[in-house]
Formats: C-alpha cells, structure tokens, sequence
C-alpha cells in the first residue's frame, strides 16, 4: 500500500511546523493545580475544529501520513537504523539527548532549548515509530516556536531502544519511565515538565500521570499531560487487533484497500520485534504478549489477562486516581483505537475533575493536525499555555 505508486495518490498533507504559530494566552492566574486545570479544561472545550487540509477522510490521512515518512516508518523497524533518520536536522534547534531513567533504560531523543522559565514538554511517540518520526517532529517543533523547551524521547523497544534487553511493557514500565525523565528534568531546570503523547505514546502518558498521582508526585508533572488518540483499554485494543470485526470498517474500495494493506504492514512490524518467537497467525498481538511482553517482566502474573488488566488505563483505580491535569482528546472517526477508548477512560475517571475527555468531530488516528493544523496549535496553545506557570 505504501509503495511508489500509491503514495502518487496519497493527500498531500500539510505539518504543523509550516503554520503560523498564534500567541499562548496567559498563564491561568489561580494558584492551586486543580484550579489551573479546570480553566484550562473549559477552554480547550470551547474550541471549535474547522477542516483546513486537504481531506478530512480517517484513513487517506493514514496513508498522507505514512507516505509523508515512508522511509522512516520501514527504517524504525530495524534495530541499525531505528531512530536515526535524520529527520532533525532540519530543525537545528533540536540536539540530541539522553536521560537515564530510575531502574530503566537510558532513554535518548532530541532536545530544544525554550525560552528562559519556559515549562518543558515531553513528546512520544505511537506504536512502531520514534522520536524522529515526521508527526513527532511536527509538533515538536509547533511547541518549541511556542517558547516551550522541548523533548522528543523514545520507548522501549522503540527508536535506538528497538532490540534493546528492556522490552515493551504495554505502558505499565514506560509510564515509570517517563516520570523518571520529567523528575530529572524538573530537577535539573526548576521548571514545569508536561507530557504530550499520541497513539501508545498517549496511552503511555496517562500511565505516567497515575504513576505520579500515586508516587505522589503530581506537582513533577503540573504543566499538564495530553493524549491524543491513545488506546487506554489495552486489552481491547490487543483484542480488536486479532479481531478485526471490533475495528470500524472502511467504506468503499479504495478505504477498504487502504486499511487492509495498513493492518498487514502492522502486522509485519510486529513479527519484525518477536525476537526470534514464531508468533501463531490467528492470534497475532496475543501471541505477542504471551512470548515476548510477560517473560521480560517475570515480576507481572504470568497471566495475559490479568496482565493486560494492570495495564488497562481506562478503569476504577486508574484514571480516577489521577491528581494531575490529564486531557485526552479523541477523534470521533479514529478507525484504529475507537473513540471508545476514550469514553471508557471518561466512565472509569468519574468525578475526578483532574481527568477531563473531548471529542474532536475528525481528525482519524493522530492526524488531526493534517486536517486542521490551526485547530490543533490553539488546542496545544491553550491547554499548555494555561498551565505553565506565572
């Protein structure tokens, strides 16, 4: 699908890093975080989202989007060239990083340097990609003309980590370890760390906000935390991936071409990480977590369900624990993590006020800032602009 010619035919898409970057409003004025995130939370749900790219179709932006960043997707796939595309150096502002994290892996990405007192945001990456992915590196560079100080980091098992002895956790590790880098970079810098991530990274992110709740923790990570189409019911999504009949379907030829040729080339990527495991056909992502995910954490109950039980976000215990202000934006059309992921996650959080749920009306899976960068700066601007401080 992704091929030359398919690519001739795909929307060209235009980034967030090409748009002109409107002012951050004011840093909300109350002294006490859960009043800061109540202001924020009321003003991203007055913001409108208007189509203002080429096409507003859930998956010819997929395709936009994967055409765009061809030769990075296939490279961060093999542990050699795995986040090394030298995507940055287009973006001299960004140099490269490393942050050891606490009982974890040393994390590495690209970092830019904002303006002084300026908060710092942490961006992460989905599922199969890295820190120099083409969307990672968009908004990257959106918020640092914000004046934020940014850093794009990878996961495990992810970018220069792919192959790595520290193997995916299905975010319960990765939310530990992003609260280990924020702690370090608030300490370093005296200034307030945020977390922006899409798709697995959005889910990663949630799990960091819970792990500083927890931890007790939450003013580490008081310049807010956003996900953006994060899959925050793991075993649904792990289920729906093998079950394909759980997903949305496509409509029309050319959609219905487009997601199939798409799930087989996750599934390759897939195969490409089993380290050496023959994964069963039928039960592709099970299989997965059963061969390689539980025996790198021998800690965990070695039980798939109880396993991805832990690790769901979007349920009693989780979310509603949350003290941290946490956004999670989803879109409507999503055709690979539903938007009930997001509406779970809004069920199990309840009457906590620090966890607060939109829906955007378009935007597929990650691409609302293709569809409407505009939209999609003032959504960045407003929620992390209202929350650094005075």
């Amino acid at each position: 699908m992704l091929d030359w010619l398919a690519c001739r035919f795909a929307p060209r898409l235009v980034g967030l890093d090409t748009l002109q970057t409107p002012e951050l409003p004011d840093p909300a004025p109350d002294e006490e975080l859960l009043a800061r995130a109540l202001r924020s939370f009321g003003e991203v749900d007055q913001l409108t989202f208007q189509p203002s790219g080429p096409t507003t179709n859930p998956l010819r932006l997929l395709m936009g989007m994967g055409c765009r960043d061809l030769i990075t997707r296939e490279a961060d796939q093999h542990p050699d060239t795995a986040g090394r595309t030298p995507n940055f150096e287009r973006h001299p502002a960004f140099q490269p990083l490393e942050i050891p994290v606490e009982d974890g892996p040393v994390l590495t990405g690209h970092h830019s340097t904002g303006a002084p007192g300026a908060p710092i945001v942490i961006v992460v990456h989905g599922l199969f990609d890295s820190h120099v992915a083409g969307y990672v590196i968009e908004y990257s560079e959106a918020l640092r003309r914000f004046g934020f100080h940014v850093v794009a980091l990878d996961l495990r098992d992810h970018g220069r980590l792919l192959g790595s002895e520290h193997v995916p956790s299905l975010g319960l590790e990765e939310g530990r370890d992003l609260l280990s880098a924020a702690r370090t970079l608030t300490r370093a810098e005296g200034v307030s760390v945020g977390l922006l991530g899409m798709s697995y990274g959005g889910h990663c992110v949630v799990r960091a906000a819970y792990e500083a709740s927890a931890a007790g923790e939450a003013d580490v990570l008081r310049g807010g935390v956003l996900s953006i189409c994060g899959p925050l019911d793991v075993y649904e999504a792990i289920v729906a991936f093998d079950d394909r009949s759980r997903l949305p379907k496509a409509e029309g030829f050319i959609d219905r071409m487009i997601f199939r040729e798409l799930l087989k080339v996750m599934e390759r990527h897939l195969r490409l990480r089993s380290r050496g495991h023959q994964l069963s056909a039928n039960q592709t992502y099970e299989s997965f977590v059963r061969q390689v995910v539980l025996p790198g954490h021998p800690k965990q109950p070695n039980l798939v369900g109880a396993f991805l039980g832990k690790a769901r976000s979007a349920q009693p215990g989780i979310t509603d624990a949350i003290q941290v202000p946490t956004l999670v934006v989803h879109s409507v059309d999503d055709p690979l993590v539903p938007v009930l992921h997001a509406r779970r996650a809004k069920q199990a959080a309840g009457e906590n006020p620090f966890v607060h749920v939109r829906e955007v009306p378009f935007g597929g899976h990650v691409g609302l800032g293709s569809a409407d960068g505009p939209g999609t700066l003032g959504l960045l601007g407003t929620f992390f602009g209202r929350l650094r401080d005075g």
